[in-house]
């Protein structure tokens, strides 16, 4: 999707009603737990794994790639903060018109790119690699798991 700043905070504005779907119908259809826990990405990427071979095939289903990417942000947000952001001005951006999460808090890299690491998940096949990214964010800003 391009996005423009209008639509973007449409996206964010609904991000209750995809992730009571997410969480709620789809994970029972296929399964799952998606509770917001640190447990629940590595089932999330299991799933993953278990139906898609290639990250363009995942990409190429937009609609759950966007439930996946909330997800995975909105798990991190429970833990490490931070906010919705997408830069629409820097092209030179690498996560140029992407929806990413930021904070003020954040050390080292200014950006949280969820859809980046659920398709980096499927060439990773380690069936840990968003949660160990998660797990490593915490520990670089100090925050024990505790949630």
């Amino acid at each position: 999707m391009a996005y423009t700043q209008e639509n973007f905070q449409d996206w964010i504005f609904f991000i209750s009603d995809k992730m009571e779907y997410f969480t709620g119908e789809f994970a029972k259809e296929n399964g799952l737990v998606l509770d917001y826990s640190i447990k629940s990405l590595d089932e999330l990427e299991g799933w993953i794994l278990s139906n898609f071979k290639h990250h363009n095939d995942l990409i190429a289903q937009k609609k759950l790639l966007d439930y996946i990417t909330i997800y995975i942000g909105e798990t991190f947000r429970k833990y490490i903060g931070g906010k919705w952001y997408i830069d629409l001005e820097n092209k030179k951006n690498v996560f140029y018109s992407m929806p990413v999460l930021t904070d003020k808090t954040y050390r080292g890299l200014l950006y949280v790119s969820p859809m980046t690491y659920a398709t980096a998940s499927i060439s990773r096949q380690k069936g840990n690699y968003i949660s160990t990214i998660l797990l490593n964010r915490m520990n670089s800003m100090g925050i024990a798991e505790t949630k």
